[in-house]
């Protein structure tokens, strides 16, 4: 995402304020109709080869195979994207609105589906707030975590990056901006349609998700709660996500975030987030890849714009669900060199379990590396 700008960026992910690059391609009788989007190619290279978890040995330790190759350079599509944006004005305070937005990889020719983004539609009012309904980033992710989504491709770290009940059949609610503050909550439809028919209740379900923001100055303030309910248990409910999904490690994720500019060319990032009610340790061991899984995390981040563009930096205090995995360090560093407003440059480097007993000259084994090009329009 935009290194700059971040308050309009989160205001953008809540609501429906027109991309810095949009075009508008038709404008006529009260309807405006925007077309953005950006192009991201990136080569990358290091890091760890992917591992899944394969139980454990005798003496409890967790067993990771190595299935594939992925450390290896690879030219990739970095969630390019064309989306149209919609809007009309119904009164002087009420405008209609509506969003389609494309996701195809773009960097070599493919048949591959086309992925579908946010696509909804919903009202707007400075008086009475915002609500829309269909297919979007949570609210947790859009207020509260959404401020270290700045890496281009390696690094970032979070508990929800936008899908935890979310992204499709949802509705949201955004309160006016009231001096600063505001409150946003939503819901997700879980339909048991399509389940089979046993002692569990099929019935259909919602999960709910809210967070609240305020900001003042160069303070940003953030806090929410997103219910990620559990509906893959026979013990529980039989209904299932359509889009998105629940966190595998455990229900309902809260956290808080904090950003602070200290000047307008430099601003640091703090967010502390936890599953507050995490499955027991024979439930997790059950999830697919287990030794993934979260339970709490800290992280302190930075951005610096030097004129020409932006260096960032994170650092996560990352503790593992599964009482086998140790804790881990993770960090990442970017920079990125700005040819004009849409176009730039980037180079990233991370490490995703970095001991602080490591010598120096293990300090490579397991970085990550990516350099790429980026155009918004």
């Amino acid at each position: 995402m935009k290194k700059t700008l971040l308050a309009t960026a989160i205001a953008g992910a809540l609501g429906v304020s027109a991309a810095a690059q949009a075009a508008t391609v038709y404008d006529q009788d009260g309807t405006q109709i925007d077309i953005y989007g950006r192009i991201n190619f990136a080569v990358t290279a290091g890091g760890v080869d992917d591992a899944k978890f394969d139980g454990f040995d005798a003496d409890g330790n967790p067993v990771l195979v190595q299935t594939e190759k992925t450390s290896g350079s690879e030219f990739r599509d970095v969630n390019s994207r064309i989306g149209f944006r919609a809007r009309h004005q119904l009164s002087s305070d009420l405008q209609a609105f509506g969003n389609v937005e494309l996701r195809p990889r773009m960097d070599a020719v493919n048949d591959d589906g086309i992925t579908v983004r946010n696509t909804f539609v919903g009202l707007n009012s400075n008086q009475f707030g915002m609500v829309r309904v269909g297919n979007f980033d949570s609210v947790f992710y859009s207020a509260v975590t959404s401020m270290f989504d700045v890496p281009e491709w390696g690094g970032y770290t979070t508990l929800d990056g936008g899908s935890i009940s979310s992204r499709g059949d949802s509705v949201q609610y955004s309160t006016p901006n009231l001096e600063g503050f505001q409150a946003h909550v939503s819901v997700k439809h879980l339909s048991g349609n399509g389940q089979d028919i046993g002692e569990q209740d099929n019935s259909s379900t919602v999960s709910a998700a809210g967070a609240v923001s305020y900001e003042i100055d160069g303070l940003y303030l953030a806090a929410g709660y997103n219910q990620s309910k559990d509906v893959s248990r026979e013990t529980d409910r039989g209904a299932s996500y359509d889009g998105g999904a629940a966190y595998a490690g455990g229900e309902d994720i809260w956290g808080v975030s904090a950003r602070y500019a200290f000047t307008p060319a430099l601003s640091a990032r703090l967010t502390y987030q936890e599953v507050a009610s995490q499955f027991d340790q024979a439930t997790l061991e059950e999830q697919k890849n287990p030794h993934r899984l979260i339970e709490n995390l800290w992280g302190l981040g930075a951005t610096f714009d030097y004129g020409m563009g932006e260096v960032y930096a994170d650092y996560y205090r990352v503790r593992m669900a599964l009482d086998q995995i140790d804790s881990q360090n993770r960090w990442n560093v970017g920079v990125n060199y700005r040819f004009s407003e849409p176009m730039y440059v980037y180079a990233e480097i991370w490490d995703t379990d970095f001991d602080t007993d490591d010598s120096v000259s293990d300090l490579n084994d397991d970085l990550g590396y990516a350099v790429g090009i980026r155009y918004d329009f």
